[in-house]
């Protein structure tokens, strides 16, 4: 029986006489300083409280056991965690730290916990589309993220197209649908209450006969101690690989930075049941517990590539270790400071 697709109808195809594009099998966008300092700017009040405390011991002239305790504090309060600070705070003990070094300490510290995961995400084209898979709980701003990073590939020259999965909840269809046409991207969907396996099934093989490079997969919001809910994800993945034995080719899990260490919990449901390729943190222009990034890296060595800053389709930004120890510790982007790019 031939399947019929339901596709965005408020999206027509370009028609366009210009040769498309030579696209690179790989992409990695280019950052700079002026967006360095534009996203920075963009952090909350609640994340900048916690980095000026940390930034008030660092750049004192004079080390004494009280700024080490003011220290601890200020990287509790960010939720680095009480291992990961006492480590730190062992280490700075122990070196005896001489007046001026203390800040190159602590981010060579803090560096060194993301040394196994950061690196950045990259864009394929492949002969199959290649398969980028979101999922986390309800509220942690993932329809939002998909779109953004629809825009990030689509800018690049890439065809693309996104699957709604979430077929019990109209209104997420809905937030894709108009994201689709601001965004002039197709997206499939199926009808109310429709398994969303068959969804991305359909979705999939409709993909692979228009040779579309990215598929970008939205999936109902869960949580994640729901184990028949998690049972549903796993359905999704085995169904993707019918069509394509080695996709999903990214399962992306996305975090809400505002809840720290709780998320924690969420990332070890998650990569127990279906497997993390790695994570995207929303909301950090809101949150006061950046340090929660470290431990997601160095205890689960899981990569993070991306973080929230806004609502714009913009404030999606690539996650870069420098960039974001400069952000904690307080420091401008425009000092001069080699150990910081």
């Amino acid at each position: 029986e031939e399947i019929k697709p339901v596709v965005q109808k408020s999206v027509s195809p370009e028609v366009d006489i210009k040769p498309k594009p030579v696209v690179q099998k790989s992409v990695s966008p280019e950052v700079d300083i002026k967006s360095k300092t534009s996203w920075f700017n963009k952090l909350g009040e609640n994340f900048k409280r916690t980095s000026s405390g940390i930034k008030k011991v660092i750049f004192s002239k004079k080390i004494t056991a009280n700024e080490l305790d003011y220290l601890e504090e200020a990287f509790l309060l960010s939720d680095l965690g009480v291992s990961f600070t006492d480590q730190l705070i062992n280490e700075l003990k122990n070196k005896k730290i001489e007046q001026g070094n203390l800040r190159h300490e602590v981010i060579n510290f803090l560096e060194s916990q993301f040394k196994e995961t950061n690196h950045g995400f990259i864009f394929q084209k492949k002969s199959l589309p290649q398969i980028i898979l979101f999922f986390g709980v309800n509220g942690s701003g993932k329809t939002t993220t998909l779109a953004k990073l629809a825009s990030k590939a689509k800018k690049q020259g890439l065809s693309l197209s996104i699957i709604a999965a979430d077929t019990f909840r109209a209104a997420a269809v809905e937030q894709l649908l108009e994201w689709g046409k601001r965004l002039d991207i197709n997206v499939f969907t199926g009808s109310k209450n429709e398994d969303p396996s068959s969804v991305v099934f359909k979705g999939h093989k409709l993909a692979i006969e228009q040779k579309t490079d990215i598929l970008l997969i939205d999936t109902a919001g869960r949580l994640h101690n729901k184990n028949e809910l998690m049972e549903e994800l796993k359905k999704i993945v085995r169904t993707i690989q019918k069509n394509d034995p080695e996709a999903p080719h990214h399962k992306l899990l996305v975090l809400d930075s505002t809840i720290g260490q709780n998320t924690y919990s969420q990332l070890e449901a998650f990569n127990s049941f279906i497997g993390i390729s790695g994570v995207i943190m929303t909301k950090l222009d809101s949150s006061s517990k950046g340090g929660s990034l470290i431990g997601i890296s160095k205890k689960y060595k899981t990569p993070i590539y991306f973080i929230g800053v806004g609502e714009k389709v913009d404030d999606l930004i690539d996650f870069n270790a420098k960039d974001f120890i400069n952000a904690l510790i307080g420091n401008d982007f425009g000092e001069n400071d080699e150990s910081l790019h």
